[in-house]
C-alpha cells in the first residue's frame, strides 16, 4: 500500500484533529444532556422578576408558616433574584446561620438547628416549591426554586380563589387590557398556559387573550371564544383580521 505524500498526510492529520474534537464534544454534550436540567428548565429574565414576586406573595406565601416562607425567599434571592438561575447549592450547615437569626440575638451564635433546617426544606419539597437536583456534596445539596406557576398547589390555589369570587361575565373589546385579571387567569388555566395557536408554553407575564373568531367577524365574548396565545401569534391574528376587514 502506497503512503500518502506528504501534504496528504497533513491534511489527514488535521482531518483526524478536527474528527477528534467533534467527539470530545459531541460526547461533553451526552453528558450535560444525561446530568443536566430537565427539560422546561430556563433562567428567568428580569423583566419577569415583578410578577412572579407578586404571584409568590399572592399564590404560595399563604401557603406557608412564616418559617418555611423565609427559607424559600432565602432561597428564591439567592437564585432567580440573583443572576435568573433557578438552580442553587446550598448546605444545611450554611442555612442555619443564614436564613433566620434568633429571635432574641442577632449574632450568629444562636443557630437554627439541624433538623429544624432539614424540616423546613422536606416542608418546601413537599408543595413543590424546590426540588432536588442531585446528590449533596461537601458544597451542598443542588436545588431547584420553582415558581408559582410550577407548583400544582399554587394553581390548586389560584384556581380556589378565583372559584371562589361571584362569577363574571366576559367583556373583549379588541384588547387584552380590556379583560379583568381574574377573567384573564381563567382562560390561562384552562389552557395550561399553552398558546392555542404554536403551544408555546408561557407565563403570565407572556400570554395574552385571544378571540378564536373575531368581534368583527361574529364572534362573541364567552369563555368558549377565547383562547390562551402568545404575544407573536396574537399580533399576527390581529393584523390578518385587521387586513381583512380593510378589504
Amino acid at each position: 500500500m502506497r503512503c500518502p505524500p506528504p501534504f496528504g498526510r497533513r491534511i489527514l492529520t488535521k482531518m483526524n484533529e478536527r474528527l477528534e474534537q467533534i467527539r470530545k464534544l459531541l460526547g461533553e454534550l451526552e453528558l450535560e444532556m444525561r446530568s443536566g436540567a430537565p427539560a422546561g428548565d430556563r433562567d428567568f429574565s428580569a423583566l419577569e422578576l415583578p410578577l412572579i414576586i407578586q404571584q409568590i406573595v399572592d399564590d404560595l406565601q399563604p401557603q406557608l408558616t412564616p418559617y418555611v416562607a423565609a427559607f424559600y425567599w432565602f432561597l428564591f434571592r439567592h437564585s432567580i433574584a440573583k443572576d435568573g438561575d433557578p438552580h442553587l447549592r446550598v448546605s444545611t450547615r450554611h442555612l442555619r446561620t443564614a436564613v433566620v437569626k434568633s429571635s432574641y440575638s442577632q449574632l450568629e451564635e444562636n443557630p437554627v438547628s439541624l433538623g429544624k433546617v432539614q424540616e423546613t426544606l422536606r416542608a418546601l419539597e413537599s408543595i413543590g416549591a424546590i426540588r432536588k437536583e442531585g446528590e449533596p456534596n461537601r458544597d451542598g445539596t443542588l436545588y431547584r426554586v420553582m415558581i408559582p406557576d410550577e407548583i400544582e398547589a399554587c394553581r390548586r390555589y389560584r384556581a380556589e380563589q378565583v372559584s371562589a369570587e361571584p362569577e363574571l361575565k366576559f367583556h373583549f373589546s379588541g384588547h387584552d387590557e380590556d379583560l379583568k385579571r381574574e377573567n384573564r387567569i381563567k382562560v390561562f388555566e384552562r389552557d395550561s398556559y399553552i398558546c392555542h395557536f404554536c403551544s408555546k408554553q408561557l407565563t403570565r407575564l407572556t400570554a395574552t387573550v385571544h378571540p378564536v373568531k373575531p368581534i368583527a367577524k361574529g364572534g362573541d365574548n364567552n369563555l368558549e371564544n377565547l383562547v390562551t396565545a402568545c404575544l407573536e401569534c396574537n399580533a399576527t391574528r390581529n393584523k390578518r383580521t385587521l387586513q381583512s376587514s380593510q378589504k
